[in-house]
């Protein structure tokens, strides 16, 4: 432990002065009594008592009174006394930094210095041992219960008499000052120094002869009171009243108990007749019957001498503390103070620390071991635990039931260990499993991989070593390997949150190309597998041990195509390629097992390369269980070909059975039409709708596309218009560009293909068949009896449809073109969607046939933004993108 020097001195400094205060206290105390003494006319009368009432009271004034660092009054009137408002601040500072250092030690109350030296030394807290036993009050007197036959009588003892017989009556007496007892009739009988028992049997014998036919019972009503004087370092030297019952012990009480400044162990009790009885309050402490209870007389003197010689033991004991030598003696052997502390926590794995001095007083340390030795005065001896090891054990982790340290068997062996299976639960990948254990030679802990397969079925075992750690991967730590956080850090991605993650990192940079490949391909050729996790937090087996993450990438064998669960598996040694597609959950319904290609990396010892040899396996003809997969190989399971097509199509409209109907490769739509039972006698399969997700997504891309042209030409097409036009000319097809862009963007393509939905045309030209895909719809709808004008007419709406009427005539009855149209633009959307340009001019009518259904439009003429002629690329992309409008105009209509 780092102490703080300066801190600890500056709290000795403080409680010095503490001391200091007291002692000028004392002094004064003293000379406040004598002052009574001889000033007092009926001092001599008081009691011992009285006047240490008095001195006690006048101390406490004095001391409240007196400032210990001058020896003046704390009075105004004197001219040098410093500013006490700063002074008492300064106090309260070092009072507050002094409480602070001895809390930090463990320090509370007020230490003694021994103590404080001793804690200085050890570096926390340590108190002197028996001192807090004292001083917790005075027994109090023996009013009830019996008492001893051999119980001595003295001045003042008061007895109970009782006569049955021919006189009855009962009296009670005193020993009095002559020490005799005077009973009715009867002389006076010599009572003190006499025990009980003694007296009782005189009495007796008194009564029988004078007072025939009665007899006589004695019994102790109450007790006398002693004085015996209680002297040295106490903390109420004096005299003290005890009963008569009071031991040394009741006595030290009574004076408030030792002082940490006194000896426990030499004692010395004085009888009035001079004989001196040493006492060793350590056999009272320790429960052993010693002079320490032996009964007080009047006029014992007790007396506390000064502290005679300590040690300390500190630590990781059952006591800590400062002892006491033995009287007569300045040494205390190890074994016993190690006794005394009650010895260490632990039976064994202790480091004992000798603190000794030399004759310069510098301190120095040794190792001892406790038993043996020697400790002089001032010496420490500190224990420390030196290992915190379980003998015995291996800690079980990962997808274990109960986590946690197992006790080793007289075999210590894996197998043993999982001889109860209970201890495996969840999901425990059996093919690989580590035993973290420490290298015998470099002492460092290693990995070592173990199959549990093998050691339930009695193939393999390993022998286990205390403090070894068994690892048990399950499902989740193994689907981790196929992660995107995995396949990032095998690229050489950036830094994760995930400490393992970051190891691995490293390693795959320091180690060669090939040390991860199995790994490297299968997450490249797969990509993140959908049985990968979601989050990219490591499982908390890997996380808690890093080395295991490139360990298991190592020895890893992927499995890919149709199975359930594909990705890499770790194994230890070949294994059977069942085992391997089990742990994958099995092949999948569409598996094709006679084409299974096993690719292997074969690296003999001392080779310079390693060899790829491609193998395709037919299982339906040799075993699964004879097929060896080892770490590193790849297996891909193909997929059988299937002529079903994946998804449905949906029918709607003039058809007799319309809905959903699942297809095979190479279906068409006369099939379909066919199961749907024909068309109804109302259908128009001109203008069926046939719309394809795979048209969708390609119109959408498109729209894209144009949007972003447009959009990078509007700058260079604005910037040269700008040149010739007006500046609110550029705002204005500013605003028009920027809405086109927006409209083209925003717009959902239908994915509409232009098919031949006759059954008849199909049936003749069968080139026209359309190959059907999951998730085309068609709608056959109804034969509409109009025809739509739309555009830059003067009535835009719907014509009835007329056979044989030309395009003017529908364009004519809505009122002809407007001044804005540009006749020259003018096309037909046909029902089935395809749009065809009219031939609208003054010098010539068109030959178009117009069928139901159809769509004139008449576009706006685009001379007042002309300038985009500039460039042919624009002006087809607005062509382009009247021909979409029109066409989604007409299936909305439809």
């Amino acid at each position: 432990m780092i102490l703080d020097n300066a801190s600890l001195r500056e709290s000795l400094r403080v409680r010095s002065r503490s001391a200091a205060r007291r002692l000028v206290g004392l002094a004064l105390t003293l000379g406040l009594a004598a002052v009574l003494l001889v000033d007092a006319p009926n001092a001599r009368a008081q009691t011992l008592l009285d006047l240490q009432s008095q001195i006690e009271a006048a101390t406490q004034t004095l001391q409240n009174n007196v400032d210990v660092r001058d020896g003046s009054a704390d009075t105004a009137l004197d001219p040098d006394a410093p500013d006490r408002a700063d002074d008492d601040d300064d106090d309260d500072e070092r009072k507050k930094v002094s409480e602070q250092d001895e809390q930090r030690l463990g320090m509370f109350g007020d230490p003694s210095s021994i103590e404080r030296d001793y804690a200085l030394r050890t570096g926390r807290a340590i108190s002197q041992y028996g001192y807090r036993v004292f001083g917790q009050g005075s027994r109090a007197p023996l009013t009830s219960g019996e008492i001893s036959p051999d119980y001595v009588l003295g001045i003042g003892d008061e007895l109970v008499v009782t006569y049955r017989g021919q006189i009855s009556r009962t009296v009670s007496v005193v020993v009095n000052r002559d020490g005799d007892i005077v009973l009715p009739e009867t002389p006076p009988i010599k009572a003190v120094g006499t025990t009980v028992g003694d007296l009782r049997s005189r009495v007796n014998e008194i009564t029988e002869r004078s007072m025939v036919g009665t007899s006589v019972y004695i019994s102790v009503g109450s007790i006398r009171s002693i004085s015996v004087a209680v002297l040295g370092e106490v903390v109420r030297p004096g005299t003290r009243s005890v009963n008569s019952f009071a031991t040394v012990v009741d006595a030290l009480n009574a004076a408030g108990g030792i002082r940490r400044s006194g000896s426990l162990r030499r004692v010395d009790l004085v009888r009035a007749d001079g004989e001196r009885i040493p006492i060793d309050l350590y056999s009272y402490l320790e429960g052993a019957a010693g002079a320490g209870t032996t009964v007080l007389r009047e006029g014992d003197r007790i007396v506390v001498p000064l502290l005679g010689p300590t040690v300390a033991v500190d630590g990781d004991v059952a006591r800590p503390g400062i002892f006491e030598t033995a009287p007569g003696r300045s040494s205390m052997p190890m074994s016993a103070a190690m006794n005394m502390a009650g010895g260490p926590l632990r039976p064994a794995g202790n480091r004992i620390m000798h603190v000794a001095f030399d004759n310069e007083g510098v301190q120095s340390v040794s190792t001892v071991s406790g038993r043996n030795g020697t400790l002089q005065r001032g010496e420490i001896l500190q224990v420390f635990i030196d290992r915190n090891v379980v003998g015995g054990t291996i800690v079980v982790e990962g997808a274990v039931s109960t986590p946690g340290a197992r006790a080793l068997d007289s075999r210590g062996s894996l197998k043993s260990l999982l001889t109860n299976l209970d201890l495996l639960s969840g999901s425990p990948y059996l093919p690989f499993a580590v035993v973290q254990t420490r290298d015998p030679t470099t002492l460092l802990p290693t990995l070592i991989p173990v199959d549990l397969v093998g050691v339930l079925s009695d193939v393999s075992d390993m022998t286990l070593n205390s403090g070894d750690r068994f690892i048990v991967l399950g499902a989740g730590d193994v689907s981790f390997l196929s992660s995107s956080p995995i396949a990032e850090a095998l690229a050489g991605g950036g830094v994760s949150s995930c400490g393992a993650i970051n190891y691995l990192q490293g390693v795959a940079r320091r180690t060669r190309a090939d040390s991860f490949v199995s790994a490297r391909q299968f997450l490249a050729q797969s990509g993140t597998p959908a049985n990968a996790p979601s989050r990219v937090d490591c499982p908390p087996v890997i996380d808690q041990y890093p080395a295991l993450l490139p360990l298991m990438l190592e020895n890893v064998s992927a499995i890919t195509g149709d199975v359930r669960r594909p990705g890499l598996y770790p194994i230890v040694h070949p294994v059977p390629l069942r085992l391997l597609l089990n742990a994958a959950g099995g092949l999948g319904r569409s598996a094709d097992i006679s084409q299974v290609e096993v690719t292997r990396y074969d690296a003999s010892v001392g080779a310079t390369t390693t060899d790829i040899r491609r193998e395709v396996l037919d299982l339906t003809k040799i075993s699964l269980d004879s097929v060896v997969v080892r770490p590193g190989d790849m297996v891909r399971v193909a997929t059988r070909v299937t002529t079903r097509e994946s998804g449905v199509v949906v029918l709607r409209g003039e058809v007799l059975r319309p809905g959903s109907y699942d297809i095979r490769r190479g279906d068409r739509l006369s099939d379909l039409l066919i199961r749907a039972g024909g068309l109804t006698a109302e259908a128009y399969p001109f203008g069926a709708i046939f719309t394809r997700d795979r048209v969708r997504s390609l119109e959408r891309q498109a729209n894209r596309r144009t949007a972003d042209e447009l959009q990078r030409g509007i700058v260079s097409l604005l910037a040269r218009q700008a040149q010739r036009s007006s500046s609110a000319g550029v705002a204005d097809a500013m605003g028009v560009m920027r809405e086109l862009v927006t409209d083209i963007s925003s717009v959902e393509p239908y994915g509409r293909v232009v098919v031949e939905a006759d059954p008849a045309v199909l049936g003749a030209r069968p080139e026209l068949d359309t190959v059907l895909e999951g998730g085309d719809e068609i709608v056959i709808p109804k034969r509409p009896n109009f025809v739509l004008v739309v555009g830059e007419v003067l009535n835009p709406g719907a014509q009835q449809f007329i056979s044989g009427r030309k395009p003017e005539d529908y364009i004519k009855s809505a009122g002809g073109s407007s001044m804005d149209a540009d006749e020259g633009r003018a096309f037909v959307v046909l029902p089935n969607g395809a749009a065809e340009m009219l031939a609208l001019n003054s010098w010539g009518t068109t030959d178009a046939s117009i069928p139901p259904g159809a769509m004139i439009v008449i576009p706006r003429d685009l001379a007042p933004f002309d300038f985009l002629a500039v460039t042919g690329d624009v002006t087809r992309i607005l062509s382009g993108l009247a021909l979409t409008a029109a066409s989604l105009s007409v299936v909305s209509r439809d």
